[in-house]
């Protein structure tokens, strides 16, 4: 059987074996694809254009396709099985968007080069640093290799437990060679010094190979909590692996927090939301911590919705009314292709106010005004005006969760310490999303109560920034030492109070 992979004017024979199912192809040529669903059939994220000897399309496969798609000749990885000689065209668009760091004060002790690494669940970012002079000489950003094997951290862990870690240590491991490659041919350099990889329990376990089943079930055990060198290099280099909190309280808001300097603030009451997959938040209250995580989802990183992507080109990042017309922006100013999180938030927030939708996310079948209500695949839906991208219902009902979780872990975490949203002096938002929502529409759907709009401070990617912290300042880790010592970890799984905010938080507009 022949595979060629056809990347532009570059045409690739690789070596594969004998093999039935696409995705499982895919993988072994390292061509990565979206499945948030683990390749359950469900989410219809895996497209790729193929041609070939391949098995027809089922009509549970086509459903998941535009009449477009089809004629394209895109399939969906997980349906398809290969029957003999294919080519593979797969899509060249990277995430155009790299990380913002914010880096708190500190000295520059170190000598020679080093990588600072975020495995985020959905995103990893590496940076390169000239450790003297504190300057960066490279960077790469690129959607985690793992996403095939899993949208979230216990779908990725109950893939592990039933197909072992090595592939999906295998994946992550080499990706961050091969993204360190790009940082240093961008930065002229040949030998890097150390690193400091940060990521959430989870990540840290699968990038070491260590078992992490003990971190989905009571009494959620992890095997380690890091603050130790991995037993793996980076390019050659020594890699520290930061100190997490808990389960579900990673190095990488161990690192947030450590970017904020909000430890150091003993006089201010002060909470930082990273508004990532897992929605880590942190209370400080003069000096001491109180963290939490709640299971918001991908939803507000593309995943899981029917036109959702990353921000990549084509994804539609904005969307408002001016002048009494929906318009919109997408990264590239170019047709789009997507909806990225960002752009999410927007499209929600207008449907808000254009009473497409009502405070329960019930969508108006009868709704005439900008736009067109369509069904999509049987669901109903909001078309953006000019655009083939739709909102559909179901779609409203993820982002309902996703912010329900937001909110009500905000909430009981004040509630938790008898205070109140306006008590918090600062607001640090954190995360590649957060850094690029519109304050308004976030406040707009609920996604935190209305008293913090006014008292947000964006950090963008706070994980990268304490990585990158740790790595030009040895002294760092007495800070780090000093977050985990003073920090609590308040439990909401099984708690009334967040149960009960969880409800409330589902509806949309006020409290």
């Amino acid at each position: 059987m022949t595979v060629n992979v056809v990347e532009g004017k570059r045409i690739h024979k690789p070596s594969i074996k004998e093999q039935s199912r696409l995705g499982i192809l895919l993988k072994q040529i390292g061509v990565m694809l979206d499945m948030p669903c683990g390749g359950n059939h469900t989410c219809g994220k895996c497209k790729i254009r193929v041609s070939g000897n391949l098995s027809p399309m089922t009509e549970g496969e086509r459903k998941l396709l535009t009449k477009e798609e089809v004629e394209d000749n895109i399939r969906l990885a997980c349906f398809t099985k290969v029957l003999g000689d294919i080519s593979i065209y797969p899509n060249t668009d990277n995430t155009d968007t790299l990380s913002m760091v914010i880096l708190p004060k500190h000295n520059l002790t170190e000598k020679g080069y080093g990588l600072a690494v975020d495995i985020g669940t959905t995103t990893v970012a590496m940076q390169l640093y000239d450790l003297y002079t504190g300057k960066m000489l490279g960077e790469a950003l690129g959607a985690n290799a793992q996403g095939p094997f899993g949208a979230d951290v216990i779908s990725r862990i109950q893939n592990a437990t039933n197909n072992g870690n090595k592939p999906q240590q295998e994946a992550i491991q080499n990706q961050l060679v091969e993204m360190a490659k790009d940082c240093m041919a961008q930065g002229g350099i040949e030998c890097i010094n150390k690193s400091v990889i940060t990521g959430n329990t989870t990540m840290l376990h699968l990038y070491e190979g260590l078992e992490a089943k003990g971190i989905a079930v009571a009494p959620f055990t992890p095997t380690s909590l890091f603050g130790r060198q991995s037993s793996y290099t980076l390019a050659g280099s020594p890699a520290y692996l930061p100190k997490c909190i808990g389960s579900y309280i990673g190095a990488d808001i161990t690192c947030t927090i450590l970017a904020t300097e909000m430890i150091h603030h003993s006089d201010k009451i002060e909470l930082l939301a990273d508004l990532g997959t897992n929605g880590e938040m942190a209370l400080n209250i003069q000096g001491e911590l109180y963290c939490a995580s709640t299971a918001a989802g991908p939803a507000f990183e593309g995943a899981n919705l029917t036109f959702g992507m990353r921000a990549g080109k084509g994804a539609i990042t904005k969307v408002e009314i001016k002048d009494g017309e929906v318009i919109y922006e997408t990264v590239g100013n170019v047709t789009p292709k997507g909806i990225c999180g960002s752009g999410v938030l927007d499209a929600v927030s207008v449907m808000l106010d254009l009473e497409i939708i009502d405070e329960t996310g019930h969508l108006d079948n009868e709704f005439e005004g900008p736009g067109k209500i369509i069904y999509h695949n049987e669901d109903l839906a909001w078309e953006i005006p000019g655009t083939k991208v739709s909102i559909t219902q179901k779609d409203i009902r993820q982002i309902q969760l996703a912010k329900s979780a937001i909110f009500a872990g905000i909430k009981t975490l004040l509630k938790e310490e008898n205070l109140s949203p306006a008590d918090v002096d600062t607001f640090y938002v954190a995360g590649g999303f957060g850094h690029y929502m519109n304050r308004r529409s976030a406040s707009n759907i609920g996604l935190f109560p209305k008293e913090l709009e006014d008292r947000i401070k964006l950090v963008g990617n706070g994980a990268l920034s304490g990585a990158i912290a740790l790595l030009l300042d040895a002294d760092q880790k007495t800070s780090e030492n000093s977050i985990v010592s003073k920090s609590k970890e308040i439990e909401l799984s099984g708690n009334t109070t967040f149960s009960d905010y969880y409800v409330e938080g589902m509806l949309f507009g006020d409290e």
